[in-house]
């Protein structure tokens, strides 16, 4: 291992010794030299405690069909509103008269970071806005079919904040008691034990997700076979990179909105920059120097642990996310 990787392996180790809820806590007690960075009295980001992640059943047992979210992203365009019948009947989205899709797709597009709902949470009438990467994937990639339009949406989907419950205590809370190779049963008692019950079905559409075509199998975050779960690193590829990057960029901007320059150990403990892609450390160090290559980030390897600080508007780097692609 390089002595980069050396460091590396030694403040992610250091952190992953560490309760999750208490990262921050013990990365800013990790090393003197961290005195530079602006951490008290600016520290201001929010308490997982306080997320809005969607609920463990949000889903109704549906998967997140592509064909629907395209829908919903066009009716998010049109600047419209209306209750999950109304919806329905502007974009085709099956619904019945007490239960249906709407508002599962609904929260999906919110849980990916592709929409945001405005007006009271608990209103029956939605409003859907296009958010700057709901934008670019309406404009370029309508229906997802892109590696990267899937995986930043995935990514998104395990947030600490915004997320989905079920995906962040699967590929955040969950991911070093789970590994990246984990049998079917230790995930449903994973979750049993996150909620407090006892009972099948918690994992819901969570691995078919991943699986079929209709969905998001391209990204194929997940795998099973005869009962082992396998979970995919978010692949490391120059036409991948300005996404990582816009998607770094917000999560400094929700997490550190106070903070030009973060290091690498809080913004994964927090955010999970490198615990949500599975990254190792190779991995790691790779997605980081394509991101500076980019453009999108800039890195201080003079602290320890290194610091990461934004190189452009994140607005603007969510336009450039399919550069690479044209």
């Amino acid at each position: 291992m390089s002595g980069y990787g050396q460091k590396f392996a030694e403040w992610l180790s250091a952190a992953a010794g560490a309760p999750r809820r208490d990262l921050r806590e013990a990365n800013m007690n990790s090393s003197p030299t961290r005195e530079r960075v602006p951490l008290s009295g600016s520290y201001s980001t929010p308490r997982v405690s306080e997320h809005n992640r969607l609920p463990r059943n949000f889903h109704k047992t549906f998967k997140p069909e592509r064909q629907y979210i395209h829908a919903m992203l066009r009716f998010a365009a049109s600047g419209r509103e209306g209750d999950s019948q109304e919806i329905a009947a502007a974009t085709g989205i099956p619904t019945g008269a007490s239960s249906g899709k709407v508002p599962a797709i609904l929260d999906y597009c919110r849980g990916m970071g592709l929409i945001q709902l405005t007006g009271a949470d608990r209103s029956a009438i939605k409003k859907p806005d296009l958010t700057p990467f709901g934008r670019i994937v309406l404009l370029e990639d309508p229906f997802l079919k892109l590696g990267v339009s899937q995986w930043i949406a995935h990514l998104n989907l395990c947030g600490p904040l915004t997320g989905a419950d079920v995906w962040y205590q699967t590929f955040f809370a969950g991911s070093q008691s789970l590994g990246m190779t984990f049998e079917r049963e230790k995930l449903e008692s994973h979750l049993g034990l996150v909620y407090g019950v006892e009972k099948s079905g918690l994992i819901g559409p969570l691995i078919g997700t991943y699986e079929d075509d209709a969905s998001f199998k391209t990204c194929g975050a997940l795998s099973e076979t005869s009962g082992t779960v396998r979970r995919k690193m978010a692949p490391v590829t120059e036409e991948m990179a300005l996404g990582y990057g816009a998607w770094v960029l917000q999560l400094m901007g929700t997490h550190f909105p106070k903070l030009r320059q973060i290091p690498i150990t809080d913004l994964d403990g927090v955010a999970g920059w490198r615990t949500i892609p599975g990254w190792d450390i190779s991995s790691l160090q790779r997605a980081l120097e394509m991101m500076v290559r980019k453009g999108a980030v800039e890195v201080d390897r003079h602290m320890e642990p290194w610091l990461i600080a934004p190189a452009t508007d994140v607005e603007q780097a969510w336009k450039r996310i399919y550069d690479d692609l044209l």
